[in-house]
């Protein structure tokens, strides 16, 4: 995508998002202008945290075309090697380490959800979860 066409995709979503939110706006927090910006400054920050941005390039190369975007074999055998050292390691953990860093990390449970999923106090879960990586990082990397 050409700069011209996301630099007008951002004001257009910018006009809207003013639009939409323009009773939410208090006078005593801040002038019209600067309330305004920010949400322009905003959208431009989401709009480059999005994964599909893709700064072009001008590079012509017939090659490039033809090259997969799907990882290949060794890349297929790097990540079955590390998942397997991962299971390996936390199969070491105790049982509620492990589960709290299960839950948090392919469940994307936060430490207070995990304190209530799991009938602990918050900071138990926490202290589990820390130590649990920090495990988790010494075995790995011996």
């Amino acid at each position: 995508m050409k700069r011209e066409d996301w630099a007008e995709e951002i004001v257009q979503e910018s006009y809207v998002n003013i639009w939409n939110h323009a009773a939410d706006y208090r006078m005593q927090l801040s002038a019209p202008l600067t309330w305004m910006s920010s949400i322009v400054r905003n959208r431009c920050l989401d709009w480059l945290r999005r994964p599909s941005f893709e700064v072009p390039e001008d590079d012509d190369t017939p090659l490039d075309s033809w090259a997969s975007a799907d990882p290949g074999p060794l890349a297929d055998l790097e990540r079955a090697s590390d998942a397997q050292a991962i299971a390996k390691c936390l199969g070491r953990l105790e049982a509620k380490m492990r589960q709290a860093i299960m839950l948090a990390f392919f469940q994307g449970l936060s430490h207070s959800e995990l304190a209530g999923h799991m009938h602990e106090p918050l900071g138990t879960v926490k202290t589990w979860v820390r130590r649990g990586l920090d495990r988790l990082r010494n075995c790995l990397s011996a």
